[in-house]
C-alpha cells in the first residue's frame, strides 16, 4: 500500500516533503526547490504548473538523496555543483571555497583602483571566480591564477574554459608567490586569502567547518598569517603604484590597517564595506 502511494507521489508532494525536512534555521526557504530542480534536471519554473503530476521515480530517488545530504550539513552549493558570482555561474565543489557575495567587493574595488590593469595576479585563486571575472571584464588582460592546491587549479581551468577565457587565465601551482621570479610582473593583484582564526573553528557552522577545504579557511592564530606573507613578498612582483585588493574578516580592519602601514612598501588607499556595513575589502597601493 505505502509503495503504491510513493509511486504516485506528485511533484508538489515531493517538494512539500523536502521543505519539511529542510525547515530548520540552517536552511534557506528556496533550498528544496533548488535540489528538486537539480534532481530532475529541470529549471525551477518547470514545476509551477506540474505540481499535481506524478514525479518520476529516478528524480524522486535523486531528490531524496540530495535532501538527506543537505540535512546532514553538506553545502547546497556543492550539491548543486555550481553557484552564481557577479551574475555568472561557476562550477563549485569541495576542491575550493564556496563563492560568497561579499567577495564581489574585490572585483568592485579592483574596478575603482585599476581599471586599466592588464597583467593581473589572483593569489589563492580557488575556483577561479576572481581570475575569470577579471579576465571577462578586461578583454585585453592576462590573469595568473595561483594556488598551492592542484585540485583547485584544475577547477579554475574548468571555469576559465566554461567562460571562454581559458587562453587568458593561466593557472600556476605556487605556495603564494614562491614560484615567481622577484621582478615587477603585475599591475594589479587580488586575493581572498584564508582569514579565519584557527580558534574560531569550533564556532563555525558544520556546513563550513566539515565540508569546505581547511586550506582555504584558516589563517593562523589571528587569521592574518597569509596576509603577512603576501605583504612581505608581493611588493617585488608589483609595479610601482599597482594596487593589491584583498578580503579580510569580521573585526580585522584595525589590524589589517596596521599591517599595511607597517609594511613600509604599501599605503592603505581604501576600505570597502560589505552589504552588512562591515569593513571587508582593502586596497593597498605599492609605493
Amino acid at each position: 500500500m505505502s509503495s503504491s502511494r510513493d509511486a504516485d507521489k506528485s511533484w508538489g508532494a515531493l517538494l512539500a516533503e523536502g521543505r519539511r525536512r529542510l525547515s530548520g534555521a540552517d536552511h534557506a526557504p528556496y533550498e528544496a526547490e533548488e535540489l528538486l530542480a537539480r534532481a530532475a534536471a529541470r529549471p525551477r519554473a518547470w514545476f509551477h504548473s506540474r505540481r499535481s503530476e506524478a514525479a518520476e521515480p529516478v528524480a524522486r530517488a535523486a531528490f531524496d538523496t540530495l535532501v538527506a545530504r543537505r540535512a546532514a550539513g553538506e553545502p547546497l552549493q556543492y550539491l548543486l555543483g555550481e553557484w552564481e558570482f557577479l551574475g555568472r555561474t561557476f562550477f563549485v565543489d569541495p576542491r575550493a571555497l564556496i563563492p560568497r557575495g561579499e567577495t564581489e567587493g574585490i572585483i568592485e574595488a579592483a574596478r575603482a583602483a585599476a581599471a586599466g590593469a592588464r597583467r593581473i595576479a589572483d593569489l589563492g585563486t580557488g575556483s577561479g571566480i576572481l581570475a575569470v571575472s577579471l579576465a571577462l571584464e578586461r578583454p585585453g588582460a592576462h590573469v595568473v591564477a595561483a594556488d598551492r592546491s592542484l585540485a583547485a587549479l584544475a577547477l579554475t581551468a574548468v571555469n576559465a574554459r566554461r567562460h571562454g577565457v581559458g587562453a587568458r587565465v593561466i593557472p600556476v601551482a605556487s605556495d603564494w608567490l614562491s614560484a615567481f621570479a622577484r621582478r615587477p610582473l603585475f599591475d594589479l593583484a587580488v586575493a581572498n586569502p584564508p582569514y579565519v582564526p584557527v580558534t574560531d573553528q569550533p564556532h563555525l557552522s558544520k556546513t563550513v567547518s566539515e565540508f569546505e577545504p581547511p586550506l582555504a579557511l584558516y589563517g593562523g592564530g589571528d587569521g592574518l598569517d597569509p596576509l603577512r606573507v603576501l605583504l612581505a613578498t608581493l611588493p617585488a612582483l608589483l609595479h610601482g603604484g599597482a594596487p593589491f585588493v584583498f578580503e579580510f574578516g569580521y573585526g580585522q580592519a584595525k589590524d589589517v590597517s596596521a599591517l599595511v602601514e607597517a609594511s613600509g612598501v604599501f599605503r592603505l588607499a581604501a576600505m570597502r564595506l560589505d552589504a552588512a556595513g562591515i569593513p571587508r575589502t582593502a586596497t593597498a597601493v605599492r609605493l
